[in-house]
């Protein structure tokens, strides 16, 4: 569907967008929690389950939103094929880390920032394709290749841009000391009789 900024199909896209990242900023407290956990006491089948979900759920929540603002940007709701997704992901991450990457050479960066050593020039090409294939197997899809697909493989590889698209979009959509918001119908649901 397409729509215009401004309208009220973009308010409505808008109130899914912050539902959807701050889906994404719980899944991260909950990995953040559940893997300092596992780096303080050691890990353990149960402890492992909950932090492998908990990255699945970061995983997919981050992707979709990532999704989600790109319809904005053009405002079409129409699904974007693969090969466009991934595009865009990897235009947006490389945009992001060009920018990290730049404040630390001119000096501007927060002082809590990673050395420049941390961050390659250019994002690797696969990854918008593993983000995406991760997303799909680890949480999005019920698939036989979910056992063998190694998320801790993924973790050493792509966290450091799952990161930086996560901190970039958290300057935005987090809720930052502001009031819960209207979310309409999602903050409307209730079991009550």
């Amino acid at each position: 569907m397409k729509f215009k900024a401004g309208d009220a199909t973009d308010s409505d896209h808008c109130l899914a967008l912050q539902h959807e990242f701050l889906r994404c900023q719980d899944a991260f407290a909950d990995f953040e929690k559940s893997a300092t956990t596992m780096i303080l006491h050691g890990k353990n089948p149960l402890l492992a389950y909950k932090t492998y979900n908990a990255y699945s759920q970061f995983i997919h929540h981050l992707y979709e939103f990532a999704l989600g603002a790109r319809a904005r940007e053009i405002g079409d709701t129409a699904q974007l094929p693969s090969d466009e997704a991934e595009r865009y992901i990897l235009s947006v991450t490389q945009r992001i880390l060009t920018r990290t990457r730049k404040a630390i050479e001119d000096g501007t960066s927060p002082s809590w920032e990673n050395d420049i050593s941390y961050y390659p020039k250019e994002v690797p090409k696969e990854f918008a394709r593993e983000f995406r294939q991760h997303r799909n197997a680890a949480l999005g899809h019920v698939m036989h290749k979910r056992a063998n697909l190694s998320l801790t493989d993924f973790y050493t590889k792509y966290h450091k841009y799952l990161f930086m698209l996560y901190r970039d979009c958290r300057s935005w959509w987090s809720l930052r000391g502001r009031d819960f918001p209207d979310l309409k119908e999602i903050t409307e649901f209730s079991v009550s009789v």
